[in-house]
């Protein structure tokens, strides 16, 4: 399987690939005949490296694999073995292919099985049609730079068009409705003007972020935050975005929303059941901007114990911080 991948990447980038095995499997059998694809069914010699640009050794033979990186290195070329970083002079990531859109996965050599899974998890999220998205909404980039100067509208543009109605139309099929929906987009203007969202942080635990938070957090053209804030959320923020941690007043947060920008503003628990919170909110709202509160999850729940067929439930004050999983956890 290691083996018929190589080769399939190779291929896409253009690559002359020369296959050297006398049993190759079933997944490299089915490549064979594709164009600028050579079989030899013997293993190389040292000969065979003469001009080779890259090597890669896949054959889970320690012994082979070794032959193989000494006779390559000794011709100038590169050399990748798979799972044996002693001996790859680059690693190769997991790739997520949905071009143009591609995604690469790596972990330095450290864990390829977690780049493998994270991969996985990946094509579960991407599905095949975003990639014919980006190529039919590429047709319009000349057209949206010419009507957009500001590159703000131009990203608010952008994103109304990918998670708006436009990418449903097309990701449906409907390819002469997004047509449509995105000409008339182009006709009446992208900019929604600025707003305030109150974001709520709960315990400070980023993986107890809700999706719509995150959401808004990528989104943010200035974002208000304590200094205290962990690194783990301030991570999840949009890089390009301002961020402020002095000053921190409903009247600038109004101020910023009223030159059209998203303000987004980071707060401690649950600003929703704040009474703090709520008096900043209605002042922002007072400027007669557009707000929105959002809670904060804590790090708080019930813990069970059985004794016998009795089950009891009690509180628990807080969890001890944790990493993101892998593996969704039942007290999420």
């Amino acid at each position: 399987m290691t083996a018929a991948r190589r080769v399939e990447r190779a291929l896409s980038a253009g690559a002359e690939v020369h296959v050297f095995d006398p049993a190759p499997c079933e997944e490299v059998r089915r490549l064979l005949g594709a164009p600028r694809l050579t079989h030899h069914a013997r293993l190389p010699i040292p000969e065979d490296y003469s001009d080779c640009l890259i090597a890669y050794g896949a054959s889970d033979d320690p012994k082979r694999d070794k032959a193989l990186h000494r006779a390559a290195k000794a011709e100038g070329a590169l050399v990748n073995v798979a799972d044996v970083k002693p001996l790859c002079d680059f690693i190769t990531p997991s790739i997520v292919d949905r071009s143009p859109v591609v995604v690469a996965i790596s972990t330095s050599g450290a864990a390829p099985v977690i780049g493998r899974i994270l991969r996985a998890r990946i094509e579960a999220l991407l599905p095949a049609g975003y990639g014919r998205l980006a190529s039919f909404l590429s047709a319009f980039r000349a057209r949206i730079e010419a009507n957009f100067s500001s590159g703000r509208v131009r990203r608010r543009f952008w994103e109304r068009m990918i998670d708006g109605p436009v990418a449903d139309a097309f990701l449906s099929g409907d390819t002469s409705a997004s047509h449509a929906l995105l000409n008339s987009m182009l006709e009446n203007g992208a900019d929604e003007g600025g707003a305030v969202w109150v974001v709520g942080t709960g315990d400070d635990v980023a993986d107890l972020m809700t999706f719509r938070s995150l959401s808004v957090m990528q989104r943010a053209d200035v974002v208000f935050h304590d200094a205290r804030l962990s690194n783990d959320i301030v991570a999840l923020l949009r890089r390009d975005a301002g961020r402020e941690t002095n000053e921190l007043t409903a009247e600038r947060a109004a101020r910023y929303a009223q030159e059209g920008q998203r303000v987004v503003w980071l707060m401690p628990g649950d600003p929703a059941q704040d009474p703090e919170a709520k008096a900043i909110a209605a002042r922002i709202a007072g400027f007669g901007v557009s707000i929105q509160v959002l809670p904060g999850v804590s790090d708080t729940g019930l813990d069970a114990q059985v004794d016998g067929k009795v089950i009891t439930l009690h509180s628990r004050e807080k969890a001890q911080p944790h990493a993101m999983s892998l593996v969704p956890r039942a007290t999420l």
